[in-house]
C-alpha cells in the first residue's frame, strides 16, 4: 500500500511547488519609490497568475545593469528577475516576458537641463537640433544604440554620476522617461533643475520583464499573469490609475510637446509586439528642415 500511495504524495509534492513560486527581483538604484509602478505590474502579473507566488525585493544600489544581469543567471543566486530596458542581446541571452510593462511610456523622453540654460535650449525643435547638443546617459543603456544611430551625440556614465555631470555642464541635456523625470527632480538637491518645455523624444521602447533562459516556470507564470490582466481590464486599471503614470501624463503635458521621433532598426523585434500593448502619445511630431 505505501509503494501505491507515495507516487502519489509526490505528484502533490510537485504540484504544490509548481503552484507556489518566490520572485526576488532585483532593483537598480535601489530606490524603490524610483520603480513603485514597475513593481506594482510585477505584482499584478502574480497576482492574476495561477497560484500563489511570492515576491521579495532586492535592492541592488551601485550595481551595473551588465553585473546585474549575470547575477541573474547564476543558479542558485540572490536574484530570479529584473527588469530593464530592451535589446536584442539580452532577448536572446534571457527569457523575456514580451509584454511591454509601462505600454511603452519608457519610450518618451523629456529632458532635464539647468534651470539658467533654459532660453538657450529652447530652440530645439527637430532631430537636427537636437543633434547639436551633448545628451547625457548611462553607461550600457540598451537605447544608447538607437540614439546614436539616429545621429545623437551622447555623454556616458554612472546614472549618479550623470546629475553630478549635468550639474557641472559636462552635457547639456539629460534624458529621462516621462514616468521617472518628476520623481526624480523633486529629490533634494535638484532644485535647480527643470524640465524642458516644448518637446520629447518618442521611440517604441520599454522595460522588459526577464528570467534567466532555463527559468521557463518563472517566464510562463510572469506571461499568463499580464495576459489575464489585460483580458480583464486590471493591467489597464493600473495604468491609468497608478500615480505615477497619472503625474507623468499630466505634468508632461505630451499633446502640447513637439514629438521628435526617433526610427528603429529594421531588425528591430519590437515591431512583432501588438499594438494593443503600446500607449501611442499625441503631440506634434517635429519635421526635419
Amino acid at each position: 500500500m505505501l509503494f501505491r500511495v507515495l507516487p502519489g504524495l509526490l505528484c502533490l509534492l510537485f504540484a504544490m511547488q509548481a503552484s507556489a513560486a518566490t520572485f526576488r527581483v532585483g532593483l537598480l538604484h535601489g530606490d524603490a519609490r524610483i520603480f513603485d509602478y514597475e513593481l506594482s505590474v510585477i505584482r499584478l502579473a502574480l497576482a492574476h497568475a495561477p497560484g500563489q507566488h511570492e515576491l521579495e525585493v532586492v535592492p541592488m544600489p551601485g550595481v551595473p545593469q551588465n553585473r546585474i544581469f549575470a547575477i541573474l543567471n547564476q543558479t542558485p543566486g540572490p536574484i530570479n528577475l529584473f527588469f530593464s530596458g530592451y535589446s536584442p542581446e539580452r532577448e536572446q541571452r534571457l527569457r523575456q516576458v514580451d509584454i511591454p510593462m509601462t505600454r511603452g511610456l519608457l519610450g518618451v523622453r523629456l529632458f532635464a537641463v539647468d534651470n539658467a540654460r533654459l532660453d538657450e535650449l529652447s530652440g530645439i525643435h527637430s532631430l537636427d537640433d537636437l543633434r547639436q547638443w551633448r545628451i547625457g546617459s548611462g553607461t550600457g543603456w540598451p537605447e544608447n544604440t538607437i540614439m546614436r544611430q539616429n545621429g545623437l551625440d551622447l555623454k556616458t556614465s554612472s546614472y549618479d554620476n550623470l546629475w553630478e555631470m549635468l550639474n557641472y555642464e559636462r552635457f547639456d541635456l539629460f534624458h529621462r522617461g516621462i514616468q521617472e523625470i518628476f520623481t526624480e527632480l523633486a529629490r533634494p538637491g535638484r532644485e535647480n533643475l527643470a524640465v524642458l518645455p516644448g518637446v520629447a523624444l518618442a521611440f517604441r521602447y520599454d522595460y522588459f520583464l526577464y528570467v534567466a533562459r532555463d527559468r521557463t516556470d518563472l517566464h510562463d507564470i510572469l506571461l499568463q499573469g499580464l495576459q489575464t490582466a489585460y483580458r480583464n481590464g486590471a493591467f489597464m486599471d493600473n495604468f491609468l490609475s497608478h500615480p505615477q503614470i497619472r503625474t507623468a501624463l499630466d505634468q508632461s503635458r505630451l499633446q502640447n510637446r513637439r514629438l521628435i521621433r526617433l526610427a528603429l532598426p529594421e531588425s528591430s523585434a519590437l515591431g512583432r509586439i501588438p499594438s494593443r500593448y503600446w500607449y501611442t502619445p499625441n503631440g506634434r511630431t517635429a519635421s526635419n528642415p
